[in-house]
């Protein structure tokens, strides 16, 4: 039986682990933010916006910056803490002293659990409207007397209840591409939908080319269906109210995109994109538990430095989002069903992981057999 209360060494895992998570959200999240900082320089500088502006910028985008953060610094505590007990035989003595591999990750999992559920929690009540405050601001900085900037990928409201979506935008041509506009207020029931295959934008109006208008009754059957050549749409004249409603999926919550996804689907619209944004709202907080899985293990075989942990911190935290762009990239092309776009990356870490802390178990199994037949 261990000498010593589990409740013990639980808390002295955790504050092995809270020191220097604490430390890598801070580091993680100035560089972070300076890296930010150099991407809006343009707006201090040319479009001189006032430095109140600027800091209101930068307070918005602070939960954003810093919940990125998270699991990278969960990583780093894991190689760092851990690291240091497997390096000064803190940990060998733990064992000896009856604890097994599975009982000593118990409360990195738990503290995974917690940063994950942190993170989630986060992403959906604060970091979305944190996120469209700082675009809005951004926005308001480029307000011209015409059409605002239009962004791929983006929704927005616009006069009578209008909501339109655009995937597709070319700056410098003035090109819109795969166009939808649902118009509510066409019937109280399922909204008209507007589709076209590109358009121009012409000041503050739309043309619209090579689309098509359906109608759906009460029962959600399609009524109507025609075609046209060209179409426009009229736009309000009120830039800053008309950019304020812009929302991309990061300025959107999951249950807000799920319901902008649910009203494409109704009317026949391709949604996959959104798909693999939606889940990836779920798959990604989890990341720190992935991290607390892999970074364990490899820890606990680290007897060299503090830099060799930097070192395999900073490749497990490179190889993991490489991993999320390719995914991400062949769901949003339709190679992956969107589902297993989104959790391809953490399946695939989490088997790493998992194998990991097997083998590593096997192997303070094996010596302490060795040790004991000889002692």
């Amino acid at each position: 039986m261990p000498s010593i209360k589990p409740a013990i060494i639980d808390k002295y895992i955790f504050k092995e682990m809270a020191r220097p998570y604490i430390a890598g959200v801070m580091v993680i999240g100035i560089v972070m933010l300076s890296n930010f900082l150099y991407e809006v320089a343009e707006l201090i500088i040319v479009q001189e916006v006032p430095v109140n502006e600027v800091l209101r910028l930068l307070l918005y985008q602070l939960p954003e910056i810093f919940v990125q953060s998270f699991p990278m610094a969960v990583l780093f505590a894991v190689m760092s803490g851990l690291g240091r007990l497997t390096r000064e035989n803190e940990f060998s003595a733990l064992r000896m002293g009856g604890y097994s591999l599975y009982r000593l990750a118990v409360p990195l999992i738990v503290f995974g659990v917690v940063i994950s559920i942190s993170t989630f929690v986060i992403n959906e009540q604060v970091v979305p409207w944190t996120n469209h405050q700082a675009r809005n601001i951004i926005r308001g900085s480029m307000l011209q007397d015409v059409m605002p900037e239009v962004r791929e990928n983006v929704f927005f409201e616009g006069p009578d209840g209008r909501v339109f979506y655009v995937r597709g935008y070319d700056e410098e041509e003035l090109i819109l591409s795969h166009v939808v506009i649902f118009d509510q207020a066409a019937t109280d029931d399922f909204p008209e939908v507007i589709t076209a295959a590109e358009g121009q934008v012409m000041g503050s109006d739309w043309l619209l080319h090579n689309g098509h208008i359906h109608s759906y009754d009460s029962g959600g059957r399609l009524e109507m269906a025609a075609g046209f050549d060209q179409m426009t749409i009229e736009l309000e004249d009120d830039m800053e109210r008309f950019l304020a409603r812009q929302r991309t999926p990061a300025e959107m919550s999951r249950t807000e995109l799920r319901r902008e996804i649910e009203l494409f689907q109704r009317s026949g619209i391709d949604v996959t994109r959104l798909l693999v944004d939606y889940h990836m709202k779920l798959a990604l907080p989890l990341t720190p538990l992935i991290f607390i899985l892999i970074g364990m293990p490899l820890s606990l075989g680290n007897r060299e430095s503090r830099a060799l942990s930097l070192a395999l911190t900073v490749i497990i935290i490179f190889l993991y989002y490489l991993l999320v762009s390719f995914s991400r990239s062949l769901g949003r092309n339709g190679v992956l069903d969107p589902l297993v776009a989104a959790w391809l990356p953490n399946g695939f870490f989490t088997l790493i992981g998992i194998n990991l802390i097997i083998w590593r178990n096997k192997w303070y199994n094996f010596l302490n057999n060795v040790l004991a037949r000889i002692f």
